[in-house]
């Protein structure tokens, strides 16, 4: 019985991806980025990652009344970018992210998650001061097939090193065989430039300055420079900022993804778009937070180590986005 369940969870985990391997087309075809009609994006924030106060902005604008200016934007170009006090790609690119970050939906309609953390109202950090919103913005960015680059790289990436001119080509070769329409090459470097400048501290000098930090969401530590120029490594293991309110919101987004009352262990860990994928975990990390779950504040899951080394957890109640949020935030002693 023992050596059947180690046999399928080996199986399972070739199926959803295996982290180990090395890249190969076949790999891709799976997934997300592998279905038939799957549409890439490699464009809209202009080459600029979000600064602090964009988000900030963009909420306090909207909240203002000023929805048909941000949404006919072609027709109040010189208006935004006077009043958001940027140049015209900026006020592209701060669209952009306001939208792929859910702080807005499609129609620029502000979102209860982003109204929730950057209100003019009541807010829980309304000018990024917190590690738990930063851990959100990634959650919301990185298990989104949409975004190409962002997907790719944490989801699919078979290594713990980003070589920049790699995952460019991988990326080029992976479209090409996958027949994506309307890519380029020179589109997908400006992504990949875009991605590495938005989680990579710079050290001018060996030095950490104001504009060392391009982007909030290189304070997470996530991507560091290696020795070889062009080349970085991703974090993998234990994330200590990471709270167990932000893993059981995301595994509660990842969870509403899912047709299963049941979860494995093996595909919380592996899965594309998973917790485990997404906040680049190992095994011993992802097991404490699971075991930490009973003692959380809803005790909305349940983890269960069976008989055979077979782990799986399961949902004991639904619980509302804001609840979660607003879990996310506690502090425990």
């Amino acid at each position: 019985m023992f050596f059947n369940v180690i046999i399928c969870i080996s199986i399972y985990i070739l199926e959803i991806g295996d982290y180990n391997t090395n890249f190969t087309n076949y790999t891709m075809l799976r997934g997300p980025l592998g279905k038939a009609k799957y549409k890439p994006k490699f464009s809209g924030h202009d080459t600029f990652p979000f600064r602090y106060a964009w988000l900030t902005k963009i909420v306090h604008y909207l909240e203002d009344g000023n929805l048909k200016t941000i949404k006919e934007f072609d027709k109040h170009k010189l208006k935004t970018m006077s009043e958001f006090g940027v140049g015209l790609n900026m006020v592209k690119s701060l669209r952009h992210w306001s939208q792929v970050t859910k702080i807005c939906d499609k129609n620029f309609v502000l979102t209860d998650f982003g109204k929730f953390i950057f209100s003019k109202k009541k807010a829980a950090d309304p000018y990024l001061e917190k590690t738990e919103t930063l851990w959100l913005l990634h959650w919301m960015l990185a298990s989104d097939y949409n975004l190409t680059t962002w997907y790719y790289i944490f989801n699919y990436h078979p290594s713990i090193i980003v070589n920049r001119e790699q995952i460019i080509n991988e990326l080029v070769s992976v479209g090409k065989f996958s027949k994506w329409k309307g890519i380029s090459p020179n589109t997908i470097k400006r992504d990949v430039d875009c991605f590495i400048r938005t989680y990579l501290v710079t050290h001018k000098k060996g030095e950490i300055t104001e504009d060392s930090i391009e982007c909030p969401l290189a304070e997470l530590g996530l991507l560091q420079q290696t020795y070889t120029k062009n080349e970085f490594e991703i974090h993998k293991g234990p994330k200590s900022s990471l709270t167990q309110g932000i893993f059981e919101f995301a595994l509660s987004d990842y969870w509403s993804k899912q047709s299963n009352q049941i979860i494995t262990f093996e595909k919380l860990m592996y899965d594309f778009g998973s917790p485990g994928k997404v906040f680049q975990l190992d095994e011993k990390s992802l097991e404490e937070y699971l075991d930490n779950m009973e003692r959380g504040y809803n005790q909305i899951f349940k983890f269960d180590k069976g008989a055979g080394g077979l782990r799986q957890i399961t949902k004991l109640k639904e619980i509302n986005q804001k609840e979660l949020l607003k879990n996310c935030y506690k502090r425990v002693a």
